[in-house]
């Protein structure tokens, strides 16, 4: 079954392709031994400053904090001890180790190549009527397990007299013009806010700001609740325009960033099958090969 968590699937499995990529970036940046600053080190292996950032980059860290990159120095330190100490003691597993490292940095070398020849060849362009194809044909597969409403939500302190601005009618949007002078408002007053009436969200999503556990969510949703209270420091403003039924389909347009991700990767797929010996045999011609059983 299609649903939201393939897509997610499907994006974690490019990150993570990507994130190959990174380290075999890494692993060529080191073995060509770029001249640079050696910001750390363990007998003979050196970190410089160039690759150091080239891996905090890739794990997400933040290389301009000075603690997380020192913390990060320690960290590369400490793992070179354990090399090092198995390098000592255990001069068949550490050989094991290095071999292994050599196997992957070979499969983050054909996922570099097979990513950089693919990407000349993939079609990211999906037309409407493709679009809409796959929505017929799977609609029943992305059924919502949660609502998914048009809303106007707004959050601001309890001390501030929202009823001098007529925002408790405002909010309402029974006029043309309020929608601006709520926006205006939100910008002088609100910690949370949120409108787009063109566009569907989850209304959890919406809400997991918004204390609601001792309302019914079926009957705020489903009655388009226009309302506002007061809670501990804030008052909360909520005005459901629009929704959508839990256990039915969603309307394309919800889909459609969704949709085009599953059929660019079935596309990817069916390359790299029709395309993946092709790449090799390419490649192979230049290098050559012996296998001696």
């Amino acid at each position: 079954m299609y649903s939201t968590r393939l897509a997610s699937r499907n994006k974690i499995t490019r990150i993570q392709a990507g994130s190959f990529v990174s380290l075999f970036c890494f692993f060529i940046l080191t073995s060509c031994g770029e001249k640079d600053k050696v910001v750390a080190s363990v007998g003979e292996n050196k970190l410089t400053e160039k690759e150091a950032i080239i891996l905090m980059e890739h794990f997400g860290e933040d290389v301009k904090n000075d603690s997380v990159y020192k913390a990060f120095l320690e960290d590369w330190t400490k793992q070179q001890v354990y090399m090092e100490e198995l390098k000592a003691i255990d001069p068949e597993n550490y050989s094991l180790v290095r071999l292994r490292s050599d196997y992957f940095g070979a499969e983050l070398a054909k996922l570099y190549l097979e990513e950089q020849h693919l990407k000349q060849l993939l079609d990211t362009v999906v037309s409407d009527q493709e679009l809409q194809e796959f929505y017929d044909v799977h609609k029943e597969e992305f059924i919502l397990h949660d609502y998914i409403v048009k809303a106007l939500y707004l959050k601001i302190p309890s001390t501030v007299d929202f009823k001098k601005k007529k925002i408790n009618y405002k909010f309402l949007l029974k006029n043309d013009k309020d929608l601006k002078d709520v926006n205006s408002y939100a910008k002088l007053y609100a910690e949370n806010y949120y409108h787009n009436d063109s566009t569907w969200i989850y209304f959890t999503e919406l809400s997991k700001d918004i204390p609601l556990s001792k309302y019914n969510i079926d009957n705020i949703v489903m009655n388009r609740t226009k309302t506002y209270f007061t809670e501990g420091d804030h008052t909360y403003f909520l005005n459901i325009i629009d929704y959508k039924l839990k256990d039915e389909a969603p309307p394309i347009d919800f889909l459609a960033d969704q949709i085009k991700e599953i059929i660019i990767s079935q596309r990817l797929q069916d390359l790299k099958e029709k395309k993946g010996n092709e790449l090799f045999n390419t490649i192979k011609k230049k290098h050559e090969t012996h296998i001696n059983p």
